[in-house]
C-alpha cells in the first residue's frame, strides 16, 4: 500500500506497506532510487546498513525491529527500510512491522498539536529511532521476566521449562544479532556526515541527537547482550542439575544391580550337585536366605560407607 502525506512546507512523507512490484516501480519513477535500494529493501534477511548516495543526495537506512511471533510465540527480528533526503521521508515496511508506522504516525499527531518547531525528514526519523529503542528494551524486560519464571525450577527442570528456555535462548540470538546490526548502521550514518568535506551533511542539533540514539543503542545492545548472558547461564545451569540427576540415577541402578545380584550367587552355589556348608538339614534354606540377606546388608553398607565420604 502506497500513501503520501504532505509533512510542512515542502517536505513529504511517503510510507509504503507491504511493497509490491507497482509500489517499487512508482517510489523508482517519483524519486530516483538507486537500483540497488530496491534490492536492500527487497531482502528480508538484510542486515542493518546506511548507505549514501552522492548522486541523489538521499540515503537508504537499514534499521532491524522486532515484532511478536504471534504463530510460534515470542518475537521474531524483521528489516524496516528508511529513505531520507532533505525534503522526504519514505518508509517500507512489513505489514507485521506496522506498528513502527503507528509510531511515526504518533510521533507526527504530536509534533504537529504541540506546535513546535517542525523538524528536518533526517530528524523526524532520528526522534522515531529513539522511540523504536524504547521498545527494545521493554521486549528485554519481557525476556527477563520470562528467565526468572523458568529459574523457578526447584530441585528437577520440567521439559517443558527446557524447551521455553530454548526457545528464549533462540530469540535473544535474534535480538542480540539485531541490536548489534543497529551499532554498526548508526555508526555508519556518523561516520558519513562526521567531516564537513561528507555529502551527507547534519546540522549541529541533528548531529548531538545522532549521538544520543546511537548511545541509546548501544545500552539496548548492551542490555540484550546481558539478557543473552542470564540465560545462557542459567541454561547451563540446567545442564548441571540434568547431568547430576542422571549420575545419581545411573549409581543407583549401579548399586541396586550388585544387591541384585546376590540371590542368585548364592542360590547358584546351593543348587550345584556338591557337599556344601549348612547345605544339609531341614531348614537349610532358612540359612541360604539369612546368608542372601547378610550379603545384601553388607553391600549396602559398604556402598553408604564410601559415598558419605
Amino acid at each position: 500500500m502506497y500513501r503520501e502525506e504532505k509533512l510542512w512546507d515542502d517536505s513529504r512523507w511517503i510510507n509504503v506497506t507491504d511493497p509490491d512490484e507497482q509500489d517499487l516501480q512508482k517510489l523508482q519513477q517519483d524519486f530516483a532510487l538507486p537500483r540497488k535500494y530496491r534490492s536492500y529493501i527487497l531482502d528480508q534477511r538484510e542486515r542493518s546498513r546506511f548507505d549514501y548516495n552522492e548522486e541523489t543526495k538521499m540515503g537508504l537506512l537499514i534499521w532491524r525491529v522486532a515484532v511478536s511471533d504471534k504463530q510460534n510465540g515470542g518475537f521474531k527480528v524483521l528489516p524496516v527500510s528508511f529513505v531520507i533526503s532533505e525534503k522526504f521521508l519514505i518508509s517500507v515496511v512489513n505489514k507485521e512491522a506496522k506498528w513502527v508506522m503507528n509510531e511515526l504516525e504518533d510521533l507526527l499527531h504530536k509534533l504537529k498539536q504541540n506546535k513546535v518547531r517542525q523538524p528536518s525528514p533526517i530528524t523526524l526519523l532520528l526522534r522515531l529511532l529513539w522511540k523504536i529503542n524504547d521498545q527494545y528494551v521493554d521486549q528485554i524486560d519481557e525476556i527477563n521476566g520470562q528467565r526468572e519464571n523458568l529459574a523457578n525450577y526447584h530441585r528437577h527442570p520440567t521439559n517443558q521449562q527446557i524447551a521455553a528456555l530454548s526457545e528464549l535462548s533462540d530469540q535473544l540470538v535474534y535480538l542480540t544479532t539485531a541490536t548489534d546490526n543497529n551499532v554498526v548502521a548508526i555508526q555508519q550514518m556518523e561516520l558519513s556526515s562526521n567531516s564537513d568535506g561528507d555529502d551527507f551533511q547534519l546540522n549541529a542539533k541533528e548531529h548531538d541527537f545522532l549521538s544520543d540514539v546511537e548511545v541509546e543503542t548501544k545500552q539496548s545492545q548492551q542490555i540484550t547482550q546481558d539478557a543473552a548472558d542470564l540465560v545462557d547461564r542459567l541454561s547451563n545451569t540446567y545442564n548441571n542439575i540434568l547431568n547430576n540427576n542422571l549420575n545419581d540415577t545411573m549409581r543407583f541402578l549401579t548399586v541396586w544391580s550388585l544387591i541384585l545380584a546376590v540371590p542368585p550367587i548364592i542360590s547358584g552355589f546351593y543348587g550345584m550337585n556338591m557337599h556344601l556348608p549348612w547345605a544339609k538339614g531341614e531348614f537349610a534354606w532358612v540359612t541360604t536366605l539369612f546368608m542372601t540377606l547378610a550379603l545384601i546388608l553388607l553391600t549396602m553398607w559398604i556402598y553408604r560407607h564410601y559415598h558419605s565420604k
